[in-house]
């Protein structure tokens, strides 16, 4: 008797370890954390990182740095990390604008401006940026700015850009060749402004997400340095009713743009 529950015992925990080996061989590894990588630029192919556990951005963008086959370094302020979704705000922003282009058809500037100003951002923002530098030394040397990743994310190495984009109260977004020393009231002296377009400041989003609030106007004109790849936002002067935070809003979508 003694030995036919010793036999049983045996072979339950014979039964036991093979299935937990059985389980250890045939289940993947999964991935904490996943990079997907724009190491030449937004625009160029992509690659994936993935990380068993947790892990730091100096280790990261390391390790793209190692991905990355031009030639000239990144540029650092154009640099982002984003997640991988779209952000929340972007349909109902879209249709704001879509519905005051429809509104204000008996103005043709004016209902462009809004159409081509909701095609654009539904081109260019595609995932939401986080507010973390990407520049190898910072991350390095600042525990600060080198945070402990855990899920999915998309880091965009970028190339130095040698334009800026104007977008808002103008008809349609335009690119500018950027110019150094060049002030925001220069670059608006190369586009056509509506109506209804702010004359006193324009809103600046640079490269690495930070908005300014540059002056326009002759009586408060200051310089203010534009870094490659910016935007200005121009906002609308006169917005009623339900859309009061537009410009806010646009300003604030414009921010996850990446280059």
């Amino acid at each position: 008797m003694s030995c036919s529950v010793f036999s049983l015992f045996f072979c339950r925990r014979t039964y036991a370890a093979m299935a937990s080996l059985c389980l250890l061989v045939t289940m993947p590894a999964i991935a904490q954390s996943t990079i997907t990588l724009h190491a030449n630029g937004h625009s160029a192919a992509a690659v994936t990182l993935q990380y068993a556990d947790s892990v730091r951005l100096a280790q990261v963008v390391s390790d793209s740095l190692k991905q990355r086959t031009t030639a000239t370094a990144p540029y650092w302020l154009g640099s982002s990390l984003t997640t991988t979704t779209v952000p929340s705000a972007k349909a109902t922003l879209i249709k704001q604008l879509t519905t005051l282009s429809q509104q204000h058809s008996d103005d043709a500037a004016l209902s462009r401006s809004f159409a081509n100003t909701a095609q654009w951002l539904q081109q260019q923002i595609q995932t939401q940026r986080l507010p973390v530098a990407i520049d190898i030394d910072k991350v390095r040397l600042h525990n600060a700015d080198n945070p402990l990743l855990n899920g999915n994310y998309q880091l965009n190495l970028a190339n130095h850009p040698t334009s800026i984009t104007v977008i808002g109260a103008i008809e349609q977004p335009q690119q500018l060749d950027w110019q150094a020393r060049m002030a925001a009231s220069d670059y608006l002296a190369h586009v056509s402004l509506l109506d209804i377009a702010a004359n006193s400041e324009v809103t600046v989003i640079q490269p690495d997400g930070v908005v300014q609030q540059h002056p326009i106007a002759y009586w408060n004109n200051a310089h203010l340095d534009i870094a490659p790849g910016a935007i200005i936002y121009v906002g609308y002067q006169s917005l009623f009713n339900n859309y009061r935070d537009l410009n806010h809003d646009i300003s604030s979508m414009l921010i996850n743009r990446t280059l």
